[in-house]
Parts: structure tokens; sequence; C-alpha cells
């Protein structure tokens, strides 16, 4: 119930934040939840994309949600923190992908957002 609870918690909030509108809307080539397997980094990955999609200057974004909360304040120095944190897996959907202009991280439950 928790995690039900904190996924529509999450899914109300993207809704009602402009950023959130922008990664879920009508995108070229979006897609969700991408599945994909390839040679990266030496070995043989299976690899789940949250957001994938080309934005109106054509650019193929690469974005990854994460539903990590932050209590108290410097909600700033937490997101730039999480960018350190998941730049090498932004960076490893890129490689395995080939095709990859800007990746983001977008953090529902905190109106955040990283550009990696």
């Amino acid at each position: 119930d928790a995690a039900v609870g904190r996924v529509l918690t999450a899914l109300r909030q993207a809704l009602a934040d402009p950023r959130g509108r922008w990664v879920l809307g009508p995108h070229p080539e979006a897609a969700a939840e991408f599945r994909l397997t390839a040679h990266v980094d030496g070995a043989v990955r299976r690899l789940v994309v949250d957001r994938l999609f080309r934005d109106g200057d054509g650019a193929r974004w690469v974005v990854d949600y994460k539903t990590s909360a932050h209590q108290g304040a410097d909600v700033d120095a937490f997101l730039d923190r999480e960018r350190a944190r998941y730049a090498e897996q932004l960076a490893r959907y890129a490689r395995a992908l080939g095709d990859v202009d800007r990746r983001g991280l977008y953090f529902p439950l905190l109106a955040g957002w990283r550009e990696a």
C-alpha cells in the first residue's frame, strides 16, 4: 500500500509540474520503460531506460525517474549529489543507445531536475 501511494503521489506531482508534463508528454520516438540488451563496457547488459524521446529541436533524450525523498533543507545540494551518483548509469544508457544527445534525472516527488 505504501509503495502504491508513493507512485500515485509521484504521478500526481509530475502531472502538476511543467517539467514533469514535458518529460511525460508526447514526443517523437517516445518510449517508456524501453528495454534493451547491449554490449556495453565489455559486458552484455540488460537495461531499462525510464524515458526516451526526441525533443522539438531533434535532440534525443534519456531521462531516468528517481523517487528519492529528501528531508530537510538544501534540496539543490541533494539533487547535485544524486546527479553525480547516477551520472554513470545515464552514460551507460547513452553508450548502449549510441544516439543520445542529452541526459536528465527527474525527481517527481521534489519537482527536481538535473541534466547530466
